[in-house]
């Protein structure tokens, strides 16, 4: 089994807290007739959070969607101009992520917006954008130095 990497350990508890909440909320509908209005919403951030650190995670892992059908088909120099393009591609899409992800996050900080149920503010929440979007980055510079280390 491989070393789990933080990114996957902050998963898993996350995903278990979820599932205990979403457990609990539904316990407590049909047992007691009432809800828990804080769960639906603190399920619904943790998600958030979730799923940026998922794809830091993916990158990791090398579990993001490519389409490879065609890439096998081009010569290898050609296919090596592809993998570069398609690496300075998704560095591009994650630093606008956390370009705009941290504009986001200043403009929640700056107006004091709150969450509806919990009443925290949605900065916190806002957060996991730009984030995600830096462990990303970072995992795909781990990721080109590890090809650029196995082409040696």
């Amino acid at each position: 089994m491989k070393k789990m990497i933080p990114e996957e350990w902050a998963l898993a508890i996350l995903i278990m807290v979820m599932v205990l909440m979403v457990v609990a909320q539904i316990l407590s509908r049909y047992l007691f007739h009432t809800s828990l209005s804080h769960t639906e919403e603190l399920v619904r951030y943790l998600f958030v959070w979730a799923t940026f650190l998922g794809a830091a995670g993916a990158a990791y892992r090398k579990r993001h969607l490519s389409i490879s059908a065609g890439l096998n088909f081009l010569p290898e120099h050609t296919r090596k101009t592809v993998k570069v393009i398609t690496f300075v591609c998704a560095l591009v899409f994650a630093g606008l992520i956390l370009l705009y992800g941290v504009r986001v996050v200043f403009l929640q900080w700056a107006t004091g917006q709150m969450t509806a149920a919990l009443g925290i503010p949605m900065w916190i929440v806002g957060l996991a954008v730009p984030f995600g979007a830096l462990l990303l980055i970072l995992r795909l510079f781990m990721m080109a130095r590890e090809k650029g280390e196995s082409l040696k």
